[in-house]
């Protein structure tokens, strides 16, 4: 009974410890899934919107408001099935002028988070993310995943979900730019102050 007793109050404090209300910024984590569980929410089949993979066009760009102090600290991707190589993954603070740069090779499988160097936002910052594939490549590697109308009409932005506003897309190179035809899904993380 005693070890009982033991393991649930070493439980209660984990569980009081690992919560991140106190708006204490030394033991603040990177939250993988920020964007993923928003841009999900938003974007939903029961809002009317399809995912899928489709876009044959170099580069993938969407625009967000992120209304929360904090750094964004992950970009996720995944590979289409039709290709294995790498995209140049860009995250700008259009609002502060800062920004990261770096090629990624994702994973086929599943939707693979890395690391990144953080870009520091502040309340209200513009982030413009982009997904470009590296040269060398077939029109039917350009594609990615991306939510759009059932009707396939540009969407209605801008989209306020959480701390998140949604402000628009655009698909361009080889082709285009097809302006706000879908959410290109390229989550990132983030860690609010």
């Amino acid at each position: 009974m005693k070890t009982l007793k033991t393991l649930l109050l070493c439980l209660a404090a984990i569980s009081i410890i690992s919560c991140d209300d106190d708006n204490d910024p030394t033991n603040n984590v990177c939250d993988t899934a920020y964007t993923a569980t928003l841009i999900n929410s938003a974007f939903s089949t029961a809002n009317g919107y399809v995912d899928q993979v489709t876009m044959d066009l170099a580069t993938h760009e969407y625009s967000i408001q992120i209304n929360a102090d904090g750094e964004i600290c992950t970009i996720g991707y995944q590979n289409p099935s039709s290709y294995t190589g790498g995209y140049t993954m860009e995250v700008i603070n259009t609002t502060a002028n800062t920004s990261y740069s770096g090629i990624h090779t994702f994973s086929q499988a599943a939707l693979d988070y890395q690391s990144i160097t953080p870009v520091i936002v502040q309340a209200g910052d513009i982030i413009n993310v982009k997904r470009t594939i590296l040269p060398g490549f077939t029109s039917d590697q350009t594609i990615g995943r991306m939510f759009t109308t059932a009707t396939y009409s540009n969407i209605a932005y801008p989209i306020t979900e959480g701390n998140v506003v949604f402000l628009g897309s655009t698909f361009y190179g080889t082709g285009g730019p097809n302006v706000n035809f879908g959410q290109p899904y390229i989550p990132l993380g983030f860690k609010v102050n």
